[in-house]
């Protein structure tokens, strides 16, 4: 009998992988940010696992296909049409909410809002300083207009209405009677700006897949997890494997349980007892650390060694990297603690959070050329196919050497694109160059330790600043650097980067050609940016822009804040009219490096080329140089704990049932995460349900993971 169309193989761009891709990009980049903004707990995105994105994929892996299947085969997917859907739908959790949208309008027309009580702001002109074309019309510079104005109504529907809502009662303003046109003008330079960035930070991921994924072998725990909500061993269309292996229901279910009871007890606290009363100290513990060692109160007291909470979503991905990473991001805390007590007793203070942030962006640097040195003979191949010599023999299909083209461009795009927008020519060449290096090693973090939260905790404006000085940088330019800064690389903890590498990972694994799925992934993000902005637009100027009060108010006054302060330095030490004239080339003489923070990025950077060199020598070194950019972040703090029982788990499992029994018990661990990062979706699930049907945010949430 010949094969019929659903038992031969199928091509991964179908009509099935395209409607089911869409949904994906419309549910993340047009739901997220409202539900994330309104409900807070859980967050729908939050992190680089998102639960709205996994959970999806387990309706159409699962609920679609199992019903889809026993109907006609043919609206099934197969798995290379899910891994389609898997690449559209993460990269759409981009854009929404922390990652760029967020932040983006806020930023750009909040300062309005803040400006009659801000003096330092008018005296130094902060606002006046940046081009007029990068605000929505009409530009407000010369003050609010006065009632009966041409510019006043307005004004009212763009400044105005961002600030307070449009919406009357429960009558929400459609999204075409919106001042959506206002925006157009702005969006001339920040759409090129934002799609660049992106573009560049798809080439770059594309650039070092195969020298990470094939040369160097990484885990890609994240990727070996989603992978197999798109895997069939046989490759026909139908319910993934993973959904008929008993121990992932071993896994899934007691989480899945747990957190139920939990937010069953938390809705009817007369009627249950919490989890934490019926099973103490199972998830969370605290102990008197600062009462048995008193030291320990010399160092930061947000690095919170006393109490933790076990996230199952950290232990099962520890189970998927090697001991010596899990083993360091388990101790980061540990070792952290005990170089913060030999700071103080050295120096006699506490070590600070800006000099921590220094050494992490010296950390970033020094793994970044680490990455560079060991992948120096596979990138030196592809830049010379790329830029002139046909001798160099690079092994794909060609998806590096278009990446490596594609990288360039947009990078000298983004770097005019900057310039055009205010920032001297020179400086924003080292300022992109800082936001590819930032993301580059965050990413790389993401695809050796697996976990899924993440915070860079130093930005590429900072590290400038603390490097060159505020007079060599220049008043205008600091404006302009801060800014941009808030919307670019203010909260990479839903970056786009790490999103293309597990997409391009299990991609790559599932075996389609990279370069399609090169363009798959930039026609999403693009479909992605533009619905992110339309519901971002659509949300704030019915329900106002006030509603997140640190993205409203402290994400949107501390860089001008900031700018003001180092103004006013240089205007007390007589710099202010040499830092406002010419280039920034003519304004070299003007650099002046702050000591502790050169002292400090000099230290993270040497301490990441020291403990990469000893891993080079002696293989058995047990610490990775992972430690100097993890540690003192937020991520670091809460999760250190899990990484321990993650470590500890899989250690038992290698010593006393060996490779074979460690290869069998993954789904085990894949559960236990679904079972975590399932349950927020359900909770997104019902709260979204909830506000459908009482048109209010429900007034009880769960925090689930690290948010």
């Amino acid at each position: 009998m010949p094969p019929t169309e659903s038992d031969s193989p199928r091509r991964a761009i179908t009509w099935r992988s395209v409607l089911f891709g869409l949904l994906g990009i419309f549910l993340m980049s047009g739901v997220a940010g409202y539900h994330d903004d309104v409900c807070r707990t859980p967050l729908m995105i939050g992190n680089h696992l998102p639960g709205g994105a996994l959970t999806y994929m387990v309706l159409v892996g699962l609920v679609w296909n199992g019903l889809a299947g026993r109907i006609s085969r043919r609206l099934a997917l197969a798995p290379r049409e899910l891994v389609v859907v898997l690449c559209a739908t993460l990269v759409a959790c981009f854009p929404p909410t922390s990652g760029l949208m967020r932040y983006f309008v806020r930023i750009i027309a909040l300062p309005w809002y803040y400006l009659p009580g801000a003096p330092e702001w008018s005296q130094h002109g902060l606002l006046e300083a940046i081009r007029p074309e990068l605000f929505p019309a009409p530009y407000p510079g010369g003050g609010v207009p006065e009632p009966g104005s041409p510019d006043y109504a307005a004004y009212q529907r763009v400044y105005q209405g961002l600030f307070s809502g449009l919406a009357q009662g429960g009558s929400w303003v459609p999204l075409w009677e919106l001042p959506i046109g206002a925006w157009l003008g702005p969006m001339m330079y920040w759409g090129p700006l934002v799609f660049l960035v992106s573009l560049a930070c798809i080439a770059l991921q594309l650039l070092v897949h195969r020298q990470w994924a094939h040369h160097e072998q990484l885990g890609y725990p994240l990727a070996q997890v989603t992978g197999r909500f798109c895997r069939r061993a046989d490759g026909r269309p139908g319910v993934p494997d993973i959904f008929r292996d008993r121990l992932f229901w071993w896994g899934f279910a007691p989480v899945m349980l747990y957190y139920l009871l939990d937010f069953l007890a938390g809705k009817y606290p007369a009627a249950l007892p919490s989890m934490r009363e019926a099973l103490p100290a199972l998830k969370s513990w605290n102990l008197p650390v600062t009462t048995v060692f008193p030291d320990v109160t010399h160092t930061p007291s947000w690095w919170g060694l006393g109490g933790q909470s076990l996230f199952f979503t950290i232990v099962g991905a520890a189970y998927f990297v090697s001991t010596e990473i899990s083993l360091t991001m388990g101790c980061s805390l540990l070792l952290l603690t005990g170089f913060g007590l030999v700071y103080y007793h050295a120096f006699g203070t506490p070590i600070s959070g800006k000099e921590m942030e220094a050494s992490r962006a010296g950390a970033y640097v020094g793994y970044a050329l680490i990455l560079v040195y060991t992948g120096r003979t596979y990138f030196r191949a592809v830049f010379a196919r790329a830029f002139g010599s046909r001798r160099a023999g690079v092994e794909d299909d060609g998806t590096a050497v278009l990446a490596a083209r594609v990288l360039v461009l947009s990078f000298l795009g983004l770097v005019a694109v900057l310039r055009v927008m205010g920032i001297d020519l020179a400086l924003a060449f080292l300022y992109a160059l800082l936001t590819l290096t930032l993301f580059l090693v965050f990413t790389r973090i993401i695809c050796e330790t697996g976990i899924p939260f993440l915070q860079a905790t130093w930005t590429p404006c900072n590290t400038l600043v603390g490097l060159l000085g505020p007079a060599a940088i220049g008043p205008k330019a600091l404006v302009m650097l801060y800014w941009t800064n808030v919307v670019l690389t203010q909260d990479p903890r839903e970056c786009l980067m790490p999103y293309v590498a597990t997409g391009a990972k299990v991609a790559d694994d599932s075996g389609l050609r990279l370069r399609r799925v090169f363009a798959i992934i930039v026609v999403s993000v693009a479909v992605a940016l533009v619905v992110a902005f339309l519901a971002t637009a659509y949300a704030e100027y019915n329900v106002s822009a006030m509603t997140d009060g640190w993205a409203s108010k402290e994400a949107v006054r501390a860089p001008f804040a900031e700018c003001a302060r180092l103004v006013r330095e240089m205007q007390d030490v007589g710099e202010l009219g040499a830092a406002s004239r010419g280039s920034f080339l003519a304004r070299l003489p003007l650099v002046r490096a702050e000591p502790s923070q050169l002292r400090f990025l000099v230290a993270g950077l040497a301490m990441v080329v020291l403990c990469s060199a000893l891993r080079f020598k002696f293989s058995k070194f047990p610490v990775h140089p992972m430690l100097f950019m993890v540690w003192g972040t937020s991520p670091a703090t809460h999760c250190w704990y899990s990484f321990l029982v993650g470590w500890f788990l899989k250690t038992l499992v290698v010593r006393f049932g060996g490779g074979g029994v460690y290869q069998r018990l993954k789904p085990l661990f894949i559960g236990l995460i679904a079972g975590e990062v399932v349950f927020v979706g359900v909770h997104v699930i019902l709260n979204l349900a909830y506000i459908v049907l009482f048109r209010t945010p429900p007034s009880f949430g769960m925090s689930v993971l690290p948010s």
